[in-house]
């Protein structure tokens, strides 16, 4: 890859949590990246901040949790045959409320991806306790990347983008053309439509969306596809089972998140997340990467609006 990534794994020991943990491991040492992995813990006594007592029963509990990690990670890479030496990796405790401490430190360290762990239908993972994932996704300023339970890491070879037409969605869209020229990959982007508008005014609008694209990107390796379902998230899904995708990536808009995550009905992302095996990558809307250099080459005129295509 032309730039390492700086990868975040989120974990608290748990069954549920494993499949990420050994992704992540993979992932890194097949990218060349550097990985990060997190910790929080809570200070389970309560001695007045100030005393000396706390503060030597917090360090005895610091270095505690500390080699409790290494030992952890030198486990998952003695499993999986990776040598110390072969991977950039570094473990870090936070003491703490477990999202803000993860999403605070990833913005710190200017990390690429966070990696979480889901549950075992494939939804996502109430990891720590609490929904601390969801609020993750919620409030991060990173790209969040859940890995469902029977989700293995191979080569990142297909990955689709699903697509609602928002003008948020175009930096994040950026980001991922880089992370999949990157990674070499071939980049879908998808649109699964319902019947709540006419199939001519649906084309219309999908057909100037491929335009666009491929006027920005004639070199790259762009598929576009247009779906037609009854459902949305069945849509996606059977998609991404039917042509075997490495990565599903939703880009989210963080004013209307918590309705769209929460409310039965609306909640597109949560759906696909409990009834998916691929991989999902949450992008937040208007997100860039630290590296903004990379985009120079993306023109402007990807940004567009659902409703100047419409037909009058």
């Amino acid at each position: 890859m032309s730039r390492k990534m700086n990868i975040f794994l989120a974990t608290d020991y748990s069954t549920k949590v494993m499949n990420a943990e050994r992704y992540a491991f993979e992932l890194a040492k097949n990218t060349n990246s550097t990985l990060t992995i997190v910790h929080v813990y809570e200070i389970p006594f309560s001695f007045p901040v100030e005393s000396s007592e706390y503060i030597r029963e917090s360090e005895r509990l610091r270095k505690f949790e500390l080699q409790k990690l290494k030992l952890h990670c030198e486990t998952i890479l003695h499993s999986l045959r990776i040598k110390q030496n072969e991977l950039g990796w570094e473990c870090l405790v936070l003491e703490g409320p477990v999202e803000k401490e993860i999403r605070n430190e990833a913005k710190r360290t200017h990390a690429d991806l966070i990696i979480t762990g889901t549950h075992n239908t494939g939804g996502i993972l109430d990891i720590f306790k609490e929904n601390h994932a969801w609020e993750l996704i919620k409030k991060a300023s990173t790209p969040i990347l859940s890995i469902p339970k029977n989700a293995l890491f191979t080569n990142i070879k297909k990955i689709v983008f699903a697509t609602e037409y928002r003008k948020g969605e175009i930096t994040g869209l950026q980001f991922l053309i880089k992370l999949a020229e990157q990674f070499d990959a071939e980049l879908t982007i998808l649109h699964i439509t319902t019947t709540k508008i006419t199939r001519e005014s649906e084309d219309i609008i999908f057909n100037q969306f491929q335009e666009d694209l491929k006027t920005n990107r004639s070199n790259y390796k762009l598929n576009i596809k247009l779906e037609y379902a009854t459902d949305v998230a069945e849509g996606i899904n059977n998609y991404c089972s039917s042509n075997n995708i490495d990565w599903l990536v939703m880009s989210h808009s963080k004013k209307l998140l918590l309705e769209k995550l929460f409310v039965p009905g609306k909640s597109i992302t949560k759906e696909l997340s409990l009834n998916s095996n691929t991989p999902l990558l949450a992008v937040p809307d208007f997100y860039v990467s630290d590296n903004k250099e990379e985009f120079e080459s993306i023109s402007e005129t990807l940004i567009f609006k659902k409703k100047d295509y419409t037909p009058g």
